[in-house]
């Protein structure tokens, strides 16, 4: 790998190189972590277009033909709507610049936080809804939160501050609006990994390899939270929780 590169991929804002056919050519780790990709495999060599809106916020697909992105030669900031693996409408402001003759198109973005007026607007122009607006949006904004746990929980260095950046809200915020529903984030967090564990280990993974894919780091951590929420030890699955 070329030092410049590794400097894109290093890079902490969103980088996406675009080729000539429209298909993701480079994508480095800011831009994979904020749609929510595990990896640069996941996207590379796949269409631009449906990887980061296939469809527009309201669900209605979104043509590539009118994208503004792909085949742009270079634009000054816009705003669009990604969408992340996991469903997820986010906002965001992005620019181009063309590489090259037939070389492909750089593409940066960053995130571009909504305003609880904004999300409140949005939820009224779908229709009547059966709360109130403020209740809506906090289970809203809870249930994509818990969908962002669902896609990334396998990291380990995924935490609850990860997931407020992802959110666009503060940490206090984010512990504020999961103790409304009695949980925290940290206990979501920690819920998801140890039932992708208890379903590795009942398919008869090693205790130590389920530890690691379910984004423990810690093996005695992972057996101590294990005990504490199954009532047994990782070792134990197969015999007594297996079906």
């Amino acid at each position: 790998m070329d030092l410049l590169t590794q400097v894109v991929r290093e890079a902490p804002v969103p980088l996406w190189v675009i080729d000539s056919q429209g298909l993701v050519s480079l994508a480095n780790k800011a831009a994979i972590r904020f749609l929510g990709y595990k990896a640069e495999d996941d996207v590379v060599g796949g269409p631009s277009h449906d990887l980061l809106h296939c469809r527009r916020p309201d669900g209605t697909p979104y043509p590539e033909h009118e994208c503004p992105i792909v085949g742009s030669g270079g634009t000054a900031p816009a705003s669009e709507w990604f969408v992340t693996r996991a469903g997820d409408a986010r906002p965001v402001q992005w620019t181009t610049r063309s590489i090259g003759p037939g070389l492909g198109t750089l593409l940066s973005f960053s995130p571009q936080p909504r305003t609880q007026k904004q999300i409140v607007r949005e939820l009224r122009s779908r229709g009547p809804a059966p709360r109130t607006p403020a209740v809506q949006v906090r289970a809203e904004l809870r249930g994509s939160m818990l969908r962002t746990i669902e896609a990334r929980f396998t990291d380990p260095e995924f935490t609850t501050a990860e997931l407020a950046a992802a959110a666009h809200l503060s940490v206090r915020s984010v512990q504020a609006l999961f103790a409304e529903a009695g949980t925290s984030p940290a206990a979501e967090i920690r819920r998801v990994r140890l039932e992708h564990a208890r379903t590795l280990l009942e398919q008869g993974h090693a205790v130590q390899a389920a530890c690691l894919a379910s984004g423990f780091l810690d093996p005695g951590t992972f057996g101590r939270a294990f005990r504490q929420r199954f009532g047994c030890a990782p070792s134990q699955v197969p015999a007594s929780l297996a079906v």
